[in-house]
């Protein structure tokens, strides 16, 4: 029997996702352990315990990095055997930090 292409009916309303990621160049600091991130909304400052891992995952990045900020989940995408996308990596960040 031949293909005959998608048979699932089409929905009058797009669907709605509750996050909102924007491509993003994050700065890390070694030093006090935060990740400051400027975006259209303005600049952040927010803390993380291991920000060494973030600034290895950054320096391995093969794709842009994404944030979430109902979450507060920054998204690195990293090279991986056998995963063709890459791996994505999550980092959830604590508390804003004052700027």
């Amino acid at each position: 029997m031949p293909y005959q292409g998608d048979t699932t009916p089409a929905t009058s309303t797009p669907v709605q996702t509750d996050t909102h990621k924007v491509a993003v160049i994050p700065a890390v600091d070694l030093f006090l352990g935060t990740v400051t991130i400027t975006a259209k909304a303005g600049t952040r400052r927010f803390g993380h315990p291991q920000p060494r891992l973030i600034a290895q995952a950054l320096a391995q990045a093969v794709r842009p990095t994404l944030w979430c900020g109902a979450s507060r989940t920054l998204t690195v995408t990293v090279a991986a055997a056998g995963k063709r996308a890459g791996l994505q990596l999550h980092y959830t960040l604590s508390r804003e930090e004052p700027a």
